[in-house]
C-alpha cells in the first residue's frame, strides 16, 4: 500500500512566504510656532473693506499665513483694507512686520488698532520705498502691489520692489487683467529680476466706466518671485 506524502512544511521550500511584522511609523511634529499656528483672524479677510473680491482677500490671508513672511510691504492702502488683512494673517502667526505706503490713504479705522505689527508711511512709491525699508529694519521676502494702475507707474513700482527684496521674496500684484499692469508685468519679467510664478486668483471682472459707458477689465492676482 502507498504511503500518504507528508504535506510540506510551509517553510521547507525556498519560495517560503516571508513571515512579516505590523511596522511602526511614528511621526513627532515639531514644536514650531508657526507650524502650530491658527487662522484665528481669517474672518478679517471677509469683513475688511478692500479693493478686493473676496476671493482676492481670502487668497491675501492665505499666502500671507502660509508663507510666514518676515517683513512685507503693501504698496498701496486706500480704505486700509490690505493691511487689516495682512495684519491679522501676521497676527495669527505671531511673526512678521507689515509696512504699508501710499500719498493719500482714505483709512476707514484707526490704525493704532494694527500698530502693533504694522507701520503707515505717507509717501510715494518708489520714490520714498526707502523709509520703508528703514521703518522694516531690512529688506522685504513679502510685497503685495495695488497702488497706481498706470503701466509707467506699476513698473516703477516693480523697480523699486526689486530694490528693496531679498532673492526669493514674493510679489503680489492686484488688478494684473487690468491691460496697463499686464504690461507693466511683462515687461518686469523681461528686464527685471522677477519670475513668474502663477495667477492665482483667476478672477478677472470686466465692468463698466460709468462715466463713458466704456467696459473696462480689473481683477486677478498675479504672483512674482525676486530671482
Amino acid at each position: 500500500m502507498s504511503q500518504p506524502t507528508p504535506a510540506a512544511s510551509p517553510l521547507s521550500h525556498s519560495s517560503q512566504a516571508t513571515s512579516t511584522q505590523p511596522s511602526t511609523f511614528t511621526f513627532q511634529s515639531s514644536n514650531d510656532p508657526l507650524l502650530r499656528a491658527q487662522p484665528h483672524r481669517l474672518a478679517t479677510a471677509v469683513i475688511a473693506h478692500a479693493d478686493q473680491k473676496p476671493r482676492e482677500r481670502v487668497l491675501l490671508y492665505a499666502l500671507v499665513f502660509a508663507l510666514a513672511p518676515k517683513r512685507c510691504l503693501e504698496i498701496g492702502v486706500r480704505w486700509g483694507g490690505g493691511s487689516r488683512i495682512i495684519h491679522a494673517a501676521l497676527s495669527d502667526l505671531s511673526h512678521g512686520v507689515l509696512v504699508s505706503i501710499d500719498p493719500s490713504p482714505s483709512l476707514e479705522f484707526d490704525w493704532t488698532l494694527i500698530a502693533d505689527r504694522a507701520t503707515l508711511i505717507i509717501g510715494s512709491s518708489p520714490a520714498d520705498l526707502g523709509r520703508c525699508l528703514a521703518a522694516a529694519d531690512g529688506p522685504f521676502d513679502f510685497v503685495f502691489v495695488d497702488g497706481d494702475h498706470s503701466e509707467k507707474s506699476c513698473y516703477a513700482d516693480l523697480e523699486g520692489v526689486a530694490q528693496m527684496t531679498t532673492p526669493g521674496a514674493n510679489i503680489l500684484l492686484h488688478d494684473a487683467f487690468h491691460p496697463p499692469v499686464d504690461r507693466a508685468i511683462a515687461r518686469a519679467l523681461q528686464s527685471l529680476p522677477f519670475a513668474d510664478v502663477a495667477m492665482p486668483a483667476l478672477t478677472r471682472n470686466d465692468g463698466l466706466h460709468v462715466e463713458s459707458g466704456r467696459t473696462m477689465t480689473f481683477g486677478g492676482v498675479r504672483w512674482l518671485r525676486r530671482k
